[in-house]
């Protein structure tokens, strides 16, 4: 340090003088000078190769630690902790697989004359040797442990694989000895099977708690291992330190002149530059015009240009935070507006490429889950639905965006309309397409459309009754009272003519009730009844005209069905006759003339009745207006059978459907709510719900 603080000798420029001896020490000190230099740096670069070296020994020492460290707790995740799991699954799959075994081969049930043995779940024994061979595989890893206790476990899993076979062959044993009552053999066979159980429960339970015990002793090791590393670091830190304020002290006595700029510097970089930071610019008075001195400079002129820009940024800045501010504030507006619209909503450009769509129609148009995103980007043409409503697409979506409606489609049995409306920002840019579902629309309107049909119906109905039926009555009385007077007479000719009166007049008056019939449905009580008995007595009053007909009548019901029902019991006579009457008209001159009437339930509960025929079937092109008023193929008919059919059923809250059937005829099925949930919801039906209670309380 006394080499450091000696001033060398000053070099002043001027000539030598003549005398030897006082220019030898003039150049002498040249090498003192340098001397002085070689000697400063060399501390520094010993120090600094001290902190090198002890960095590297640190970091050697540390990397060995950490790598052993690593090593350990890569064993525990890939092996420890996975097998742990393991056993405490096994465990609990142990205990329910003794709980199965017990209850189907245990003895306490022998005594139970209705108890028989069961054979052990095969699940059960497929997740124990699923686990048994999971535990295998994953001890004949490298395991946290010594190779002794490596041995130690794959030696007991094999114990334990060994005694579940035993003990499955064990219990099939037992299991054929129960099976056939051979009770001798079963006695015998039990202890051992007991023990046999209990032992290799215990020896799982022992694995599972030992193993966790291992575990803990691991975690224990890794962490003495990470306590030595950190002392180790700590000391190495320690080194590091001192030699690091050694060196600084050093350097701060080289690097002196710096200290004044370096206090400035640190102040801004804490704290930044301000609009004040200008004026507190301190004057730097150096004394030396060196390279300090124009760093010093240079630095007041470097934060003085950073301070003005730092205005301007500052400014730009909360321009563009607010200008971000205002786009996050649209952006959640539009995905707000996209996501409250429940219309099919896809925006588009001139070319049928999907720009943005709402979730409404992504999930309708790749089903349900898909997200906008998988959408856009696709072009209208190959989205399978759109092409079906817009066809018009195919001639170029140019033109076909000039539509301004479109018209309702069907589309995987709904109907959908809509309108596209262009897209305008300085010219056409695009196209918004909206489709509404317009199903639930129609249907109403259908349903409203019937309903006046059938309103106009009743308000006919009535009028008939009332100025038709009263004129028919007497019409029939005076032409039957005309005919036996012309029989007696001997009038052949006027007698067969006063009979096609009184054909037309009964017609007339089948028409008139038919009408009231639809009108008025039902002014009978509603009570519970079988749905299988009023078909059998429905088959009853018909057999007469099935045996005349050749007709093969075949019904039946579901095994344990329960088809009851709450409603009219005349009305529902009336349906199924008028049901079984157009089978029998429909089968005709059909070879092998048959009629099928099934019963049952539908999972919800619901009661079904399936009545179908060989006959010639429905024509196509009635089909859809097949339960519309006056809709009728047949020369006398009225057309009102199965529009009245259809309105008993909706009023009792069921429905009547025409299936299609391969080699058949006609086949209708009529569905109805089961008697129990109907019982709850109308007043008859609490009614009796009520009187049941009476009589079970008496």
């Amino acid at each position: 340090m006394a080499s450091s603080q000696t001033t060398p000798p000053k070099f002043t420029g001027k000539p030598a003088t003549p005398e030897v001896a006082s220019a030898k020490p003039a150049r002498a000190a040249k090498p003192a000078r340098s001397l002085s230099k070689s000697s400063l740096r060399q501390k520094i670069l010993g120090f600094v190769t001290a902190l090198i070296l002890l960095s590297l020994m640190g970091s050697v020492v540390s990397l060995y630690r950490i790598t052993e460290v690593n090593h350990s707790l890569d064993a525990i995740n890939r092996v420890s902790v996975p097998l742990g799991k393991l056993f405490v699954q096994m465990q609990v799959d142990a205990d329910v697989f003794r709980r199965e075994l017990n209850r189907g081969l245990g003895y306490a049930h022998w005594s139970d004359p209705h108890w028989i043995a069961r054979p052990v779940p095969r699940w059960i024994v497929d997740v124990l040797e699923n686990e048994i061979s999971r535990a295998e595989k994953l001890l004949e890893q490298d395991l946290p442990g010594s190779a002794e206790e490596d041995r130690q476990w794959r030696a007991w899993i094999k114990d334990i694989s060994k005694d579940f076979v035993s003990l499955k062959e064990e219990a099939t044993r037992l299991h054929s000895a129960l099976d056939q009552k051979d009770m001798t053999t079963a006695s015998q066979l039990y202890p051992h099977w007991t023990a046999s159980l209990e032992d290799w429960t215990r020896k799982i339970q022992w694995g599972m708690n030992q193993y966790e015990k291992d575990l803990q002793d691991t975690f224990t090791l890794a962490q003495n291992r990470v306590g030595e590393l950190r002392t180790g670091l700590e000391v190495i830190l320690l080194v590091v330190i001192s030699l690091s304020l050694l060196l600084l002290w050093l350097g701060e006595r080289a690097l002196r002149p710096l200290g004044e700029l370096t206090v400035l510097a640190r102040e801004i970089t804490r704290r930044g530059l301000r609009k004040e930071d200008k004026s507190l610019l301190p004057n730097l008075s150096l004394s030396r015009n060196d390279e300090v001195t124009q760093l010093a400079r240079e630095f007041h002129h470097m934060a003085t240009s950073l301070l003005e820009r730092e205005k301007t940024v500052d400014s730009q800045k909360k321009s563009l935070q607010e200008q971000n501010r205002l786009l996050r504030e649209i952006g959640a507006l539009n995905e707000n507006i996209l996501s409250s619209i429940t219309s099919v909503l896809l925006v588009t450009d001139l070319e049928g490429r999907v720009t943005q769509c709402n979730p409404v129609a992504a999930e309708w148009l790749l089903g349900k889950g898909a997200s906008p995103e998988e959408v856009i980007g696709s072009e209208l043409l190959t989205l399978p639905k759109l092409r079906q409503i817009f066809p018009e697409f195919s001639q170029g979506f140019a033109q076909a965006m000039e539509l301004s409606k479109i018209e309702p489609q069907s589309v995987e049995g709904k109907v959908y309309g809509g309108h596209i409306y262009p897209l305008i920002n300085e010219g056409t840019q695009g196209a918004i397409v909206v489709l509404d579902d317009l199903t639930d629309d129609l249907d109403l309107q259908e349903r409203l459309r019937r309903a006046e049909n059938l309103a106009a119906v009743g308000r006919m109905s009535a009028q008939v009754a009332h100025e038709v039926r009263n004129p028919l009555h007497s019409i029939g009385l005076e032409a039957e009272m005309a005919a036996e007077l012309a029989s007696r007479l001997g009038h052949g000719v006027l007698k067969q003519s006063l009979q096609s009166i009184l054909a037309s007049v009964d017609r007339l008056e089948k028409i008139t009730d038919n009408y009231l019939k639809l009108s008025r449905l039902s002014t009978g009580t509603q009570v519970r009844f079988d749905l299988g008995e009023v078909l059998e007595s429905v088959l009853a009053t018909y057999a007469p005209a099935c045996e005349s007909q050749g007709v093969r009548m075949n019904w039946s019901r579901g095994k344990g069905a329960v088809l009851d029902v709450f409603g009219d019991r005349d009305l529902f006579e009336q349906v199924l006759g008028n049901l079984l009457k157009n089978s029998l008209q429909a089968l005709g001159d059909t070879r092998n003339p048959q009629i099928d009437v099934q019963l049952g339930n539908a999972e919800s509960g619901r009661v079904w009745l399936r009545i179908q025929d060989n006959g010639h079937g429905i024509l196509p092109e009635i089909k859809d207006k097949l339960f519309t008023p006056f809709v009728t193929t047949k020369a006398q008919g009225t057309g009102l059978g199965l529009s009245f059919i259809k309105k008993v059923l909706e009023d009792h809250g069921g429905s009547i459907t025409c299936v299609e059937k391969a080699d058949w005829g006609a086949c209708f099925e009529l569905i109805l709510p089961p008697a129990s949930d109907v019982l709850f919801k109308s007043p008859e039906g609490v009614a009796e719900i009520d009187e049941m209670k009476g009589e079970l309380h008496v």
